[in-house]
């Protein structure tokens, strides 16, 4: 008999989780899409955006289709057939959706392409929350975890053939030679990807059941070549964070499903100290690297592995708006400003350039405002209170509650050094774990509305849902024909060809920040070769106008060389202002 989903009414036993919502056979199958296989793929060298463009595509285009379904369901039908409403976590996370979504009538906005790509991602974490609250069962979730792990182990392998240096590898692997990053494009980003699935593997391990020893047996291999993977990363923040997701579901383990699985405790963490030794014998070069971050660690422990500076930036871009925040965003657009302001404060700490935070809390606080920040902790504040006072009274839940709070706290963990919110191929699984855990644990703060009470609201959310599925696949499907246009652009020898492929670039909203800037070049790279000051003039002025929305560091140098050159003192001033690497001033007249 299939299990009851919490909150709201049982499923009769014959039909299948998601029945009465989405398609039975849709969701299972989108999720596997969206959580397994972005981290395998890359966009290549048809696209503009040549890495991210179509992990976003397999991770957001499957979750926006079932939400595009539930919401016509639930308007067409109602919240009482379909069993539909949402519960009072879901109701906060909808609070500060809403909050986002109005910040900039009153922070304003550098970048609204930046904002509307990242309001369209934390949506779809919203809605993944809600589905899978109501549809993720204990068979989906397994499935889940055996293709994260199966992915995980491909993942090494491609990681292992980039550090060889081929030349020639095969087209579904990123040509980085030298970077152990496999199909990520980041060397952190891949160690959270690699600490997931070994947390997937562990909880497998766990919950083996029958056939346990045929299980395990597929399973030790597997988890071996992740733990390899995840140790030659030398990512700290990876390794650790997979030691906190694991230290999380031995306890609930242990404690709440008893002592008989010790052994299988030790086990997993005898399978990871075996590989960490063999690393250590086999893999020396790396394992130095690893051992100098941690030696750095202990010996200049103030520099916060070296994020002392950016968090200094961080907090001193919140402090300057400490209410209204720069806009869900716009951290990247407002680093150099608020650099240059931090380091009149503090003249001894370091110059450094990025576009995040290294800590997502800080750098939502920095972009929300006090009372986002303050929504944002409220709900993992809420969920922490829930899943310890689930340990400690000893409560008895399903090992996917507990495979979900040991995955939340994986992120929590990995959330206070990196970013593991800005990349929607891993995030993902964060809303399917708060959704396991919460189903079962969550403390009744406030009763959340019955199927029956939700008729008005849940139809016209499930509509509201709907049209922002259909309104973002629309806006992505644009965003990839104009990305595509870039590219022809970028590739295009014809003067003529590539201003046209660059305007109808323009046409998309998506991209319509990419296209002004590749126009801004193009005009700077026409007028030199016409040797026509006028065109150069031009893009020189449209750089500096994309420059006052988006200041980067290229354009930053780019335009500080440019005012050099033509000895424009004033100017060359202001740019040098931001600090960072200079050359030498231009010449008084």
């Amino acid at each position: 008999m299939n299990e009851a989903l919490k909150g709201g009414r049982t499923l009769p036993a014959q039909e299948e989780p998601g029945s009465l919502i989405v398609p039975s056979c849709l969701f299972p199958l989108a999720l596997f899409v969206s959580l397994v296989l972005p981290n395998l793929v890359f966009s290549g060298p048809w696209f503009y955006s040549t890495l991210h463009l179509m992990k976003w595509g397999v991770a957001l285009v499957p979750v926006a289709l079932c939400g595009l379904l539930a919401g016509i369901t639930v308007t067409v039908r109602g919240t009482v057939r379909t069993a539909f409403t949402i519960d009072g976590f879901a109701v906060v996370w909808l609070l500060l959706l809403l909050y986002v979504t109005a910040q900039p009538f009153w922070s304003g906005l550098r970048s609204p392409e930046t904002f509307f790509q990242e309001w369209f991602f934390f949506a779809s974490l919203w809605l993944v929350y809600v589905l899978s609250s109501r549809l993720a069962g204990r068979r989906l979730l397994r499935i889940l975890l055996w293709g994260s792990l199966v992915n995980c182990a491909v993942s090494v392998v491609f990681a292992e053939l980039q550090v060889l240096e081929i030349r020639d590898l095969p087209f579904f692997i990123l040509p980085t030679p030298g970077h152990y990053i496999a199909n990520t494009g980041q060397q952190n980003m891949f160690a959270l990807w690699l600490a997931l699935g070994s947390l997937n593997g562990a909880f497998l391990f766990f919950s083996a059941g029958k056939n346990g020893r045929i299980v395990r047996a597929i399973l030790v291999p597997l988890l071996a070549v992740t733990f390899w993977g995840l140790i030659s990363t030398t990512s700290r923040s990876g390794i650790l964070a997979l030691l906190t997701g694991f230290a999380v579901l031995s306890c609930y383990y242990l404690r709440n499903l008893g002592r008989k699985n010790l052994k299988n405790v030790l086990a997993v963490a005898l399978l990871f100290c075996s590989v960490l030794g063999l690393n250590l014998f086999l893999n020396e070069g790396r394992w130095g690297i690893l051992m100098h971050k941690m030696d750095d660690v202990l010996k200049n422990p103030l520099s916060i592995a070296n994020r002392d500076s950016i968090w200094a930036t961080s907090w001193t871009m919140y402090a300057d708006r400490p209410l209204r925040g720069v806009g869900l965003g716009q951290y990247k657009w407002h680093y150099l400003d608020a650099q240059r302001e931090m380091l009149k404060r503090w003249p001894g700490m370091r110059w450094q350039y990025t576009h995040w935070a290294h800590n997502e809390f800080l750098q939502w606080f920095a972009e929300t405002g006090t009372a986002g920040g303050l929504l944002m902790v409220f709900l993992w504040g809420w969920w922490a209170v829930s899943a310890f006072s689930a340990f400690l009274r000893k409560r008895s839940h399903s090992p996917e509650a507990y495979w979900g709070s040991a995955m939340v706290a994986l992120f929590l963990f990995n959330a206070l050094w990196t970013r593991p919110f800005h990349r929607i191929e891993n995030v993902l699984w964060l809303s399917l774990a708060f959704a396991l855990a919460n189903r079962e644990m969550l403390l009744p703060l406030f009763e959340a509305p019955s199927p029956e009470d939700f008729r008005k609201g849940g139809r016209l959310l499930g509509t509201v849902i709907a049209s922002v599925c259909l309104i973002g696949i629309v806006y992505f499907g644009s965003g990839v024909r104009g990305d595509r246009m870039l590219r022809l652009a970028s590739d295009a020898d014809d003067p003529v060809l590539r201003e046209q492929f660059i305007s109808r670039a323009l046409a998309a909203p998506m991209v319509r920040d990419l296209a002004e800037k590749e126009r801004a070049y193009f005009l700077v790279s026409l007028g030199q070769e016409k040797k026509d000051p006028e065109i150069v003039s031009e893009g020189l002025n449209e750089l500096m106008a994309y420059f006052g929305r988006q200041p980067h560091v290229r354009e930053l140098n780019y335009l500080r060389e440019w005012s050099r050159r033509l000895e424009n003192v004033p100017l060359y001033d202001e740019f040098a202002s931001y600090g960072g690497p200079v050359s030498g001033p231009p010449a008084e007249k």
